[in-house]
């Protein structure tokens, strides 16, 4: 079955759900995310239940990993990028960005990165961090063997 098949097929479900849960007043909430990686392989997708006490204080970032480097991406509306602060702590990006008015956190959970690489791109409220990626043990080859 080839990914646009699949995604008929999602949202085939995602409709019938919505239907149902409107006629029962039970209404639920779903987030849905297409990986599509650069190494040949085809695409999947995947369907998320959307954590249920996210508030909106607290955006959703998204991470991904194109070639040598990750970007972490999130929506940050309303704040400039002075008001901006990231820090890595192990393998895991935090994010607070904000005033009094309009205050952002949350978190991402990096793959091995150099965290020494960050760069940071703020622009029309979207925040984009991008790091070199570290070699992964699996692909490093082991001592004497090629």
């Amino acid at each position: 079955m080839d990914m646009f098949e699949e995604m008929d097929e999602m949202f085939a479900r995602l409709f019938a759900r919505m239907n149902q849960e409107f006629m029962t007043g039970n209404p639920e909430v779903y987030e849905y995310r297409i990986v599509i990686s650069n190494d040949r392989a085809p695409g999947r997708m995947q369907e998320i239940p959307a954590p249920a006490s996210r508030a909106a204080s607290e955006p959703f970032a998204e991470i991904h990993r194109i070639g040598n480097e990750t970007k972490v991406i999130t929506e940050l509306p309303g704040v400039t990028d002075e008001m901006i602060r990231l820090d890595v702590k192990g393998s895991t990006l935090i994010i607070d960005a904000g005033d009094a008015e309009h205050h952002y956190h949350t978190t991402a959970d990096l793959p091995p990165v150099d965290a020494a690489s960050m760069q940071k791109s703020f622009r029309n409220g979207v925040l984009e961090v991008s790091f070199r990626n570290l070699p992964d043990a699996a692909s490093v080859p082991e001592p004497g063997k090629n």
